[in-house]
């Protein structure tokens, strides 16, 4: 078993002691042992997916744990957190955020906790939408330009402010499928984007990774 100690911080060495002090405590306690430390000094707000974390989980397995002193060290948002976990539940990765008392492994109580924050999360999308709807209401009303201009080919609008994330990742050989639960659409959609968008060329492998992919610019 390989456990991950990670370490999210912004530029405060004090708050990186901190962390590192609670995870070591822990360990201390349950007679456990850090075979490795990850720290990003980066903003919460950055995807996980852009992170030391996602190498992480690229490299361990079944069995293996990553600990962080809390859950805000992985993401801010509910949607970002579960896209973690589930992540780790795929590759039957531990997970143990101390200080927000959450320890997701294949129990029962696991499966409740992710059902739950799932159900968090499309409230948290719900949200986002309505937020969305006010804002193209409120400008529309002051008589401003709302959605994309006419004669435009590409129709998912919600992919353009990630195209070049998701070129980063159709180069690291992520599935589309992956990419389609990081960005909260169906499969197709992201299907449709990459061809628009003249992404990648090939198709994909039987385990649905993109196959030797061609990045455009």
């Amino acid at each position: 078993m390989v456990t991950i100690g990670y370490i999210r911080v912004s530029t405060d060495k004090q708050e990186e002691k901190s962390q590192k002090y609670i995870i070591t405590e822990w360990i201390g306690q349950h007679q456990i042992e850090i075979d490795k430390w990850l720290m990003d000094t980066v903003s919460g707000s950055v995807p996980w997916e852009k992170r030391s974390l996602k190498g992480a989980i690229d490299l361990l397995g079944e069995g293996d744990q990553i600990i962080v002193s809390e859950v805000s060290r992985i993401a801010r948002s509910t949607i970002g957190v579960l896209t973690f976990l589930q992540a780790c539940t795929e590759k039957k990765i531990k997970v143990v955020a101390i200080r927000t008392g959450i320890t997701l492994d294949n129990s029962m109580s696991s499966k409740i906790l992710v059902t739950v924050m799932a159900m968090a999360a499309e409230i948290e999308r719900d949200l986002i939408r309505e937020r969305t709807k006010g804002a193209l209401a409120a400008r529309k009303a002051k008589g401003l330009p709302v959605g994309r201009h006419h004669g435009s080919k590409n129709k998912n609008k919600k992919l353009d402010p990630h195209k070049d994330r998701i070129k980063e990742l159709i180069g690291f050989g992520v599935s589309l499928a992956a990419i389609a639960r990081i960005f909260q659409v169906s499969r197709q959609t992201v299907c449709n984007y990459i061809e628009e968008e003249g992404l990648m060329v090939g198709k994909e492998n039987g385990n649905g990774t993109a196959a030797a992919p061609e990045v455009r610019n």
